[in-house]
């Protein structure tokens, strides 16, 4: 519906009221990400709001968006995008609406950082309509390689 009135995913993830509680939802998931053992456990506790929201945002596919797009703004970690991209990135194609693959698509065509992220998802673990509509733009590509810039 208005999904073409924004620039990407990023100008999208900005405009929404709740804008702020995602920046500072997915840095709590950032902060626990970078966490093992004992002090993740003791971290997931006094924070399993805010971090089991960014898990189970593949329940809404808006918010996962929002918080991919945050992600790739924010951080520069290679593992922590991966992590993303191996967690609500690949959720959200498992068994993804036409729409939400479409938006994925030009998200990747607009984002190198997002495309990057592509190569994060286990393509075995999505539907094959998704593995047909990010292949071609991942080819070639590896998790191996930089991190892109973050995209202005």
């Amino acid at each position: 519906m208005g999904q073409n009135r924004y620039r990407d995913e990023l100008e999208r993830a900005l405009a929404r009221s709740d804008a702020k509680s995602l920046r500072d939802t997915i840095s709590v998931y950032h902060q626990f990400a970078a966490l093992d053992g004992k002090a993740a456990q003791s971290f997931y506790d006094d924070n399993s709001v805010e971090i089991d929201a960014v898990i189970l945002s593949v329940n809404d596919p808006d918010k996962a968006f929002a918080y991919l797009a945050l992600s790739t703004s924010m951080f520069d970690e290679p593992r922590f995008l991966m992590l993303m991209a191996a967690g609500p990135l690949e959720n959200l194609m498992k068994k993804p609406r036409r729409e939400v693959i479409g938006r994925i698509v030009a998200e990747a065509r607009k984002n190198p950082r997002f495309r990057w992220m592509l190569t994060g998802v286990y393509l075995h673990a999505i539907s094959d309509d998704a593995r047909l509509a990010i292949a071609p733009l991942i080819a070639g590509m590896s998790s191996e390689g930089p991190v892109p810039d973050r995209s202005s």
